[in-house]
């Protein structure tokens, strides 16, 4: 009879952390549930506060867009009355096709990035090689370059030599961006298509897709839109026009 008090007494005492640590898992899981994709896979602190932030940013961009757009009317209505205004028109429209101010669209190529789909108990060795980095985009706009593209997006953010893919949590032009990255790259299709399957190009991507499951699309395009750049533009040097 003291036996089983004895073991019911101990059961009673295990029951007791046990449900606290079923209740917390239970809160910790529907607490993740509801964080957003770049909660769950950069683990990064204050994540709400920060994709409020870039709501913010991305309304101030489009706002920079218009801006833009309005002030490219007010040149062209100059324009239109003749004088200087009209001489040097068409180059400024030309620099800003140039510098990535004017969207673009037409053929190309779309290649898509995206994480592996691996499971929670995989290596650490794995889910790294499965995680696309900022290396690995940039690997992309390189090859596209090389191959002669002549406007590339990535996720919408239009790639100049202002722009930037830095960090951990992947950023271009000041914009947090989350997988899958959807690359746009306008230019000569098929020649563009043939150098990015090239095994010589990518070849890092490559190996980790066969081997970890790194996602890696290449795809030719017919109508690609690449929009306008909308960061700031740094004007490092100038020279006054007589």
């Amino acid at each position: 009879m003291d036996r089983q008090r004895t073991r019911s007494a101990h059961a009673l005492t295990l029951a007791g952390p046990a449900l606290l640590l079923g209740l917390a898992l239970a809160t910790q899981a529907q607490s993740s549930s509801r964080l957003p994709l770049t909660a769950t896979r950069y683990n990064v602190p204050l994540v709400e506060a920060a994709i409020q932030l870039q709501r913010e940013q991305a309304s101030l961009k489009a706002e920079v867009v218009a801006l833009r757009a309005e002030l490219d009317d007010v040149l062209r209505q100059q324009a239109a009355l003749g004088g200087r205004a009209a001489a040097i028109q068409p180059e400024i429209e030309r620099l800003q096709r140039a510098v990535g101010l004017t969207p673009r669209s037409g053929a190309g190529v779309v290649v898509t990035l995206d994480d592996a789909r691996l499971p929670a108990g995989a290596p650490p060795r794995a889910i790294e090689a499965g995680i696309i980095h900022s290396q690995d985009i940039t690997d992309v706009f390189n090859a596209a370059w090389r191959a002669g593209a002549e406007a590339i997006s990535v996720n919408g953010e239009r790639i100049t030599s202002a722009s930037a893919c830095v960090g951990a949590v992947i950023q271009i032009n000041g914009t947090l961006l989350s997988p899958p990255f959807v690359i746009n790259a306008l230019g000569p299709r098929d020649q563009l298509y043939a150098a990015l399957i090239d095994a010589r190009e990518l070849n890092d991507l490559k190996r980790r897709r066969d081997a970890f499951g790194t996602g890696l699309k290449i795809e030719r395009g017919d109508v690609l839109e690449v929009p306008a750049f909308s960061g700031p533009i740094k004007i490092r040097f100038a020279q006054p026009t007589s």
